[in-house]
């Protein structure tokens, strides 16, 4: 697993004189209704999610520099004492949504 070092937010303007910017890391947000493990998770707990995305945008200039995913599939491995040679597979099984090309696709969360 690659780890991430947080960075500075050269933009905070909500820090006081004086003061460094605060650090932050990278995030996104898990709407229950794909992701309706994470209702009965703790805030401030790390967990595992292994991820399956489609790339579907990448950006690059000078003041933006981004790419953009759907989240195809998910894995969690949020229990400490999971066998970890034991897949299991989480299938959203919710109202299924269509892509333009009528293949299912992932709302961005």
């Amino acid at each position: 697993m690659i780890k991430i070092t947080p960075k500075e937010n050269e933009y905070d303007c909500c820090s006081s004189k004086g003061e460094k910017p605060k650090k932050f890391y990278p995030n996104f947000r898990a709407r229950h209704e794909f992701f309706p493990e994470t209702k009965d998770w703790k805030v401030g707990k790390t967990y595992k999610i292994e991820m399956e995305v489609k790339m579907t945008g990448l950006s690059i200039s000078k003041m933006q520099n981004d790419s953009e995913f759907d989240i195809i599939a998910y894995d969690l491995g949020e229990s400490k004492g999971e066998d970890k040679k034991e897949e299991k597979k989480k299938e959203y099984t919710g109202k299924e949504i269509k892509a333009k090309d009528g293949s299912p696709a992932v709302p961005k969360v």
